[in-house]
């Protein structure tokens, strides 16, 4: 593997990871950030345009009252020049209205496209592995002594980066040589 590869690796590693943030924090432009603006999205009952489902996710995840988490293991990257093969497995919490969790592992199979010396996501599919409701349950003890997350803003890490959709979404164009 070259550096150049490795670079390509390391870029789509980040989309990946921005996107999970953008869920997590419930942050539509920065979800939005890793689609390029003709990708389409087979999203569960959402089969769209990517930037589209950012707006439309966001208000209806603001509905359940905690915070998820998303959270991408294995990766699988097949770089063939401008276009990428990317399988990765991802584990869910997602919020339920309920105030429970519910358990979702899957995978997202994307095809990536390196537009303008940026690596974007061009085409996804959602597929689910695993899905279990794990309802509503106690707190850990402890919990209490800990920041608690939040959304946008209001999450602790909101300082650390500054504007999140501005500092996180930001993508960086490749040097003109690549």
């Amino acid at each position: 593997m070259d550096l150049e590869e490795l670079s390509t690796r390391l870029e789509i590693q980040q989309v990946l990871y921005r996107y999970c943030r953008g869920v997590d924090r419930r942050d539509p432009a920065l979800i939005a950030s890793v689609y390029h603006d003709d990708a389409v999205d087979q999203h569960g009952a959402w089969e769209g345009l990517g930037r589209p489902f950012a707006e439309h996710l966001v208000p209806k995840m603001d509905q359940a009252a905690p915070v998820g988490q998303h959270h991408v293991t294995n990766a699988l990257i097949e770089v063939r020049g401008g276009a990428a093969d990317v399988e990765s497995y991802f584990i869910a919490l997602h919020p339920e209205a309920e105030g429970g969790h519910a358990l979702v592992c899957g995978r997202y199979l994307d095809l990536f496209e390196r537009r303008a010396g940026v690596w974007r996501i061009a085409r996804r599919r959602v597929v689910i592995d695993l899905s279990r409701s794990l309802g509503a349950a106690e707190p850990w003890p402890a919990a209490g002594a800990f920041p608690v997350g939040g959304r946008r803003e209001a999450d602790p890490s909101a300082a650390l980066f500054g504007s999140q959709a501005g500092a996180l979404a930001k993508p960086t164009a490749a040097p003109a040589s690549a």
